[in-house]
């Protein structure tokens, strides 16, 4: 089995990898980072990975001696893909941050957040 990380180079994007590696370290199994960006999303947009982000998860996953596939994906919507690619891999666990950014975001969780929790056909980790 794997576990899926929903992969974007910002702070919360870095906790998310680091709990996935943690958990694919304690159960032994691969990690596959996906990172999925809106069709045309322009090259400046702070959630698109580039080369040198994924340079840097293959080699935390290295050094904590953990397989890594990372995938990059474009798609309406993000739900829909994390989804599609949990059940077509498989996936035993979709690791997901949560971002926080004003007062009412700590007590409400983003849709997206909150239709992975409810759709995606496997456990799902909130960082």
């Amino acid at each position: 089995m794997t576990v899926l990380v929903g992969f974007i180079p910002t702070p919360i994007g870095h906790r998310a990898l680091d709990a996935a590696l943690q958990e694919a370290g304690r159960t032994a199994e691969p990690i596959l980072a996906v990172n999925v960006l809106r069709p045309r999303s322009p090259q400046d947009d702070p959630r698109r990975a580039s080369d040198n982000d994924f340079a840097y998860v293959k080699e935390k996953a290295r050094s904590a001696g953990i397989r890594c596939e990372i995938r990059t994906l474009e798609a309406e919507d993000v739900t829909d893909a994390l989804v599609d690619v949990a059940a077509s891999e498989k996936a035993r666990l979709l690791v997901i941050g949560l971002r926080r950014e004003k007062a009412v975001g700590r007590h409400l969780m983003g849709a997206t957040s909150q239709a992975l929790l409810l759709s995606a056909p496997c456990d799902v980790l909130t960082v």
